[in-house]
């Protein structure tokens, strides 16, 4: 069988890889990073199930690197690529030097990128080290080292998201699920804590994902409060966080000590590069387009190319899962 190029090496891409690999395929799966695994390596716990996120990957790089049909290489780079469905050539940027090779079909999976509110000034961010983002708060709970005590922690929905003015117009779509995640993990961790979580709706659009937030209101004792926030202000070794109930029309401050944005999902960086040396097309925002998303979903503009995972769209680990699936399905077909 033909060989099929995998770009990245998050959940999405080593899904991809194993399903082609399993199948008999023969697989070389680049990712730009020193280690695979993307954005789900900088997780603690998934949703809307707690479950241990290091070891749920680190089973999948296990599998990947066992299987003969896979070669990784880390460290490396998209250069060129020539040639049409069932017979692309390649050129890679390793940490060897240049590298040429042959596929019948390429999996573009580099996943996305978080964005960073620094626009958001009323928010206080990067001014104060008590306001994070979700990335951010990720890694301070694997390092231990979330509030303790009777501490105040406030969870800020759609920064960036649903914000035509200085963000995105789209819903990320797994923010709500996140923060209320984080809430539950700073309630574990420490439950002392009372936690907050300001939002514009609720969107729990995955299986299991409306009871798992309504499990951080009733189990959790987490306060979620309808309405946007309006300014965090520094309070002595505090934060004070202002904000209005929309449900009942009246003003509410909230004081601090901690602030997590949950921030917008955005294209993976250089998105709009890659896409030019793969000649696809790309979204308004720089997500890589789908050619019909109703019916192919993971079929880029050019045939041969397909689609896999948050590079495309906004979504949880479970539809990346899928998608990788789905895109080693239609690579197998060119591969034989």
């Amino acid at each position: 069988m033909k060989k099929t190029l995998v770009i990245g090496g998050g959940i999405a891409g080593i899904t991809a890889a194993e399903k082609v690999a399993q199948n008999g395929g023969e697989v070389v799966l680049i990712e730009k990073e020193n280690e695979l695994g993307g954005n789900f390596a900088k997780l603690t716990f998934t949703f809307p199930v707690l479950g241990d996120a290091k070891a749920l990957l680190n089973k999948e790089i296990d599998a990947a690197q066992s299987l003969s049909g896979i070669k990784i290489l880390k460290g490396t780079t998209l250069a060129k690529v020539d040639g049409s469905a069932g017979n692309f050539t390649v050129e890679l940027n390793t940490p060897a030097g240049k590298r040429m090779e042959s596929a019948a079909s390429i999996i573009v999976a580099p996943g996305f990128h978080y964005m960073e509110p620094t626009a958001y000034t009323e928010y206080y961010y990067g001014r104060s080290p008590k306001v994070v983002t979700s990335l951010e708060f990720e890694k301070m709970a694997a390092e231990g080292r979330l509030p303790k005590g009777k501490a105040r922690v406030v969870f800020v929905h759609c920064v960036g998201s649903r914000d035509k003015a200085k963000g995105y117009r789209y819903c990320s779509k797994i923010c709500c699920s996140y923060s209320a995640k984080h809430a539950i993990m700073m309630k574990k961790a420490n439950p002392e804590s009372k936690n907050y979580v300001f939002y514009i709706d609720i969107r729990a659009l995955g299986k299991g994902y409306e009871e798992f937030i309504r499990s951080a209101m009733e189990e959790y004792n987490v306060r979620y409060v309808r309405g946007r926030v309006a300014k965090v202000l520094p309070e002595g070794d505090k934060l004070l966080v202002r904000a209005e109930d929309s449900l009942i029309g009246n003003p509410i401050e909230v004081e601090a000590d901690l602030v997590v944005l949950a921030s917008a999902m955005e294209p993976p960086e250089g998105s709009r590069e890659l896409a030019e040396i793969l000649g696809i097309e790309t979204d308004e925002y720089g997500f890589f387009q789908e050619v019909e998303a109703n019916v192919r979903p993971c079929h880029s503009s050019k045939p041969g190319v397909f689609l896999a995972g948050s590079c495309t769209q906004p979504m949880e680990i479970a539809s990346a899962v899928a998608m990788g699936g789905l895109a080693a399905t239609e690579a197998l077909v060119l591969a034989r």
